[in-house]
């Protein structure tokens, strides 16, 4: 039903530098721009990965999901519209951007705008090549919410993902495929993105976009290091205007579909999060700027 994360699109307060972070120093492609909005683009076929658009305080506009078929959009949409907790901000219909396609746009349980597309244009991209620090494309996005058990309901009943894994009763990670986790939630005082988490190539080319920005003088919020849950790297950083976190990560765990996953809970512990025991361990202060602020989007969709 659900294959992939299509993109993240991000209201920022300054266009220009956040435009700046993730074009000139994430190294995403620039794919177009119009009165208010910047479009980036990573080694992969979708349209873009991130929108940046221009509003006065930081929110989460869209979490933008590829559905298989425009079966599977309808489908989802006549499940949003029967769920007691979902609200429908579009019928499902042709899209006339760039992009193409057939889109669904809804209000989540807590508020978020989710978009749900099939069928959208393929984008020429260059393939990332060896040695590269270019992403491929997003890994996974990790949300908080202020209740678990119904956002782990409500996420499980529209699009029919499957639990990997838990660490306590505090994060659940969520599979749509092979990947061990596409989406996951995080126990939170409120609503808001966590993190959105970038493919590198490989190992290397993971160490060597790390090093890259800490060149140029962008400190890590945590890490590198490689979690306990997923088995994939990490290194996290803070886009300096806006104040979201992005993560650098690869090598995640592949759950064959041949055999049965019986979903694990984890300690909350320093080997959970870092079993290469590398990176500092994450303190009060990494866990706040993994909260953020309460989003600003929520029960608001963007106008575009």
């Amino acid at each position: 039903m659900i294959t992939h994360v299509r993109s993240v699109a991000l209201g920022v307060p300054d266009i220009g530098a956040a435009r700046e972070f993730f074009e000139k120093h994430w190294q995403l492609d620039l794919v177009g721009t119009d009165a208010d909005r910047v479009f980036l683009g990573a080694g992969c076929q979708d349209g873009h990965v991130l929108r940046l658009r221009s509003v006065s305080e930081p929110r989460v506009d869209l979490l933008s999901l590829a559905a298989a078929t425009d079966a599977d959009v309808d489908e989802i949409a006549e499940r949003v519209a029967a769920h007691p907790l979902g609200r429908l901000v579009s019928e499902p219909a042709t899209c006339d951007d760039a992009d193409g396609g057939y889109r669904v746009r809804f209000l989540d349980c807590e508020g978020r705008t989710v978009e749900v597309s099939s069928g959208a244009r393929p984008r020429a991209f260059r393939p990332v090549e060896p040695g590269e620090s270019r992403p491929i494309g997003i890994s996974h996005v990790v949300l908080n919410t202020a209740d678990l058990p119904t956002a782990l309901a409500f996420y499980r009943s529209i699009f029919d993902l499957q639990v990997t894994d838990w660490v306590e009763d505090i994060m659940v990670f969520l599979r749509a495929g092979t990947a061990h986790h596409m989406l996951a939630f995080t126990r939170a005082p409120h609503a808001s993105l966590n993190h959105v988490a970038f493919e590198l190539r490989g190992i290397d080319e993971f160490m060597r976009a790390t090093g890259t920005l800490m060149q140029k003088g962008f400190a890590p919020l945590w890490g590198p290091g490689r979690h306990g849950v997923g088995a994939n790297t990490f290194t996290y950083f803070q886009e300096p205007s806006s104040r979201f976190v992005a993560e650098y990560t690869t090598g995640m765990l592949r759950i064959d579909p041949d055999h049965e996953w019986v979903p694990r809970v984890y300690p909350g512990n320093a080997q959970t999060s870092d079993t290469w025991g590398v990176a500092a361990a994450r303190d009060d202060a990494v866990s706040a700027t993994l909260r953020g602020c309460p989003d600003a989007g929520l029960w608001q969709p963007p106008p575009v």
